[in-house]
């Protein structure tokens, strides 16, 4: 069994706090970016340095996670989630940094979704006793000493991140196309063709790194257990969000595919990784299965 790992209670208390104030600020950003949305033009800014505030208190205790943990946090849902939450607000921070104003409504649909990533780490498990997230601090388990780890874990970091945002941009465009300049919320969207240009950016930067996590999956595998590849049920559905992924960027490229179809695709796709994430863990075991 892995071994627990003492941490004085001033260090849990440091990282507890950092944690709640991230959530919190979060929640801000969320309100802000939609408040923005909802016409308040005002509070697009505000979210904006809210969300980087937020950003750096994050990766606070992210740093403060590792110092507590003696490694890298990469293992186990609490873990995870919190840099793969860390990651989509990266991602989203850097976009808006270079697109500015005019992606703050990406913002009101990205920021909700992170706090759905959140609400999983800290509100699901109070509703849904079967689902059970440990914060408590471990040692790694011999299998996951190894530098391939943190290659493995951040592309996946960074490909799930990349999924989301495309997603986001997807049913941006679903709740354009359905409504039209006819409103204001509608007019307060960017045109489909530039929410496909989002997506399709968000959905190369997923892919492309959720192609490598594969990759280096494999070899990890391979230099574990030897074999690249072991059919586990969160490598299976790893390869399937990389299959919807990979047929909308050739349906894109090669078919010239736009509108419904490619968003249809990106959603199936955003869907497939949170069950690869979420409900493998807890209705398929596989040899992923750490805490």
């Amino acid at each position: 069994m892995t071994g627990l790992i003492e941490v004085s209670q001033q260090a849990v208390q440091l990282e507890n706090t950092l944690f709640t104030l991230a959530a919190v600020g979060y929640l801000l950003a969320t309100i802000g970016y939609l408040a923005n949305l909802f016409g308040k033009t005002e509070w697009g800014p505000f979210a904006s340095i809210i969300l980087r505030v937020t950003l750096l208190i994050h990766t606070a205790f992210i740093i403060t996670r590792g110092i507590n943990v003696q490694r890298v946090p990469f293992v186990g849902h609490y873990e995870f989630g919190n840099l793969f939450i860390w990651g989509s607000a990266l991602i989203y921070v850097w976009t808006e940094w270079r697109l500015k104003e005019k992606y703050y409504s990406v913002g009101a649909f990205m920021t909700p979704l992170i706090m759905i990533y959140v609400a999983y780490l800290t509100v699901i498990p109070n509703i849904i006793p079967a689902v059970t997230i440990n914060r408590t601090h471990t040692a790694l388990r011999p299998v996951l000493q190894s530098p391939w780890l943190t290659y493995h874990v951040t592309t996946s970091v960074l490909g799930y991140a990349g999924f989301t945002l495309a997603f986001a941009a997807a049913i941006m465009w679903l709740v354009k196309t359905y409504l039209g300049e006819g409103s204001g919320l509608g007019r307060s969207l960017p045109k489909p063709k530039v929410l496909e240009e989002y997506m399709y950016r968000g959905a190369v930067f997923g892919f492309l790194f959720q192609t490598i996590m594969i990759i280096t999956g494999a070899i990890w595998a391979d230099t574990s257990w030897g074999r690249y590849w072991a059919w586990d049920p969160k490598e299976m559905w790893s390869l399937i969000t990389w299959f919807v992924f990979a047929v909308y960027l050739h349906a894109r490229f090669t078919r010239g595919w736009t509108g419904f179809r490619t968003v249809t695709l990106v959603v199936v796709g955003w869907v497939c990784m949170v069950f690869t994430w979420v409900g493998v863990a807890w209705l398929l075991s596989g040899i992923h299965s750490f805490g």
